[in-house]
């Protein structure tokens, strides 16, 4: 009997899932909600040039289909800017896929649960297999409930940005000035007029606040008034530079962020141990009080940039069974996987961890891609292939 496949999400693990069920050739009807368009999240970053080369953000099945339609793929070792990523690569896949895929774009989900089974009940037992999983839906066509056998959550993080205060907790001011700080990697040659001999404050340590910093720190050799306040919680050298490192530019962008954390870079004042307390508007300005190591400190800005991470949206599985990890929101079974085998450590050196790591206790749902890992930011597109490969090897 055919099973309906439901795939949350259009982006690049969601369109990859749903190559790799077609060509799996199992009895399926597949189904992709996507709450914008196939890639909507990508494209919010796409000026932004990937670390990683093509080798790594396409999957073999994938590659294999759009060859086979006579598309011409980039070189592997080629790095592709997140526009490019999409319009060479996910657009044509999921185009492909349209005689053998329902995507219903513009259709945000809203909840999962079962039909007529609330989450207390069959605790941990087969039964709950029996009832289809019932999808709210709000779309174009209005709002309704979809059935589903099978559903694989790949919706990923990046609507979801980490608020800018103590302790994960919103700033005071924060909340009113929401549409007021950039909670991306901003396009900076795209707003020059917005940062170009401005005073921006940049919030975070990871690579996205690395790669904001680069791109201000360019147009300061245009715009040589152009000010930096790098604002971020640890301490001095908060790169992980890795020996030998195979990405040239992620090597590039640590040792970047780590000069600049020591000052190094004219045009950017490091407040390492520093996290933000207050905004407060001044006229056309910010002003923002930090609390760093030697006591409390303001800065006065034009723009704020809050690189700080992203977080899961849980809520749509809220009346499932699923255990998370008190941690990262992530799935515990890959969770636990993830911390044992030091994940943060390099990216490059993960694995899906085999089918154990990606059940959960409620049958027959899954969750993959960026929001499998929670909080944790490590996560690489290869890995999510492999992750949708050893679900399908398992006899899904």
């Amino acid at each position: 009997m055919e099973k309906n496949l439901t795939i949350l999400g259009g982006g690049p693990i969601g369109v990859e899932t749903a190559a790799r069920a077609v060509e799996a050739e199992r009895d399926y009807e597949i189904t992709v909600l996507e709450a914008g368009s196939v890639g909507e999240h990508v494209r919010s970053w796409g000026h932004v040039r990937l670390f990683s080369p093509w080798e790594l953000n396409r999957s073999r099945w994938g590659s294999r289909r759009l060859q086979n339609a006579g598309v011409t793929l980039a070189d592997d070792g080629d790095y592709p800017t997140g526009d490019e990523y999409v319009a060479d690569y996910l657009l044509p896949l999921a185009e492909s896929l349209r005689d053998d895929v329902d995507f219903r774009l513009h259709t945000k989900v809203v909840g999962v649960s079962r039909d007529d089974v609330l989450k207390p009940e069959h605790v941990g037992g087969e039964k709950r297999r029996e009832v289809p999983f019932l999808i709210r839906t709000d779309g174009l066509d209005g709002r309704g409930f979809e059935e589903a056998d099978i559903v694989i959550d790949t919706t990923g993080v990046l609507a979801m940005p980490s608020p800018l205060g103590p302790g994960g907790l919103p700033a005071v001011g924060e909340r009113r000035l929401n549409g007021a700080i950039t909670r991306a990697i901003p396009d900076v040659d795209m707003r020059r007029g917005d940062f170009a001999n401005q005073r921006t404050l940049v919030v975070g340590h990871g690579h996205s606040a690395m790669t904001t910093l680069d791109a201000l720190n360019r147009l300061r050799d245009q715009a040589e008034n152009t000010q930096v306040v790098w604002a971020f919680r640890t301490g001095a050298e908060p790169c992980t530079e890795i020996e030998d490192d195979p990405l040239p530019e992620r090597a590039r962008l640590d040792r970047f962020g780590n000069a600049a954390s020591r000052g190094e870079i004219v045009g950017i004042t490091p407040i390492p141990n520093a996290t933000v307390r207050r905004i407060d508007e001044t006229g056309d300005e910010l002003t923002v009080t930090l609390d760093t190591a030697e006591g409390t400190q303001q800065v006065t800005v034009d723009h704020i940039v809050a690189n700080v991470g992203y977080r899961p949206d849980i809520s749509l599985y809220r009346e499932l069974q699923v255990h998370l990890c008190y941690a990262t929101d992530g799935p515990m079974s890959l969770a636990a996987s993830l911390m044992a085998a030091d994940a943060g450590a390099n990216c490059l050196d993960q694995s899906s961890g085999g089918i154990e790591t990606l059940t959960t206790p409620e049958p027959d749902f899954y969750v993959l891609g960026a929001k499998s890992y929670g909080r944790n930011p490590n996560f690489l597109l290869n890995v999510g292939f492999e992750q949708i490969d050893t679900l399908f090897e398992a006899g899904l």
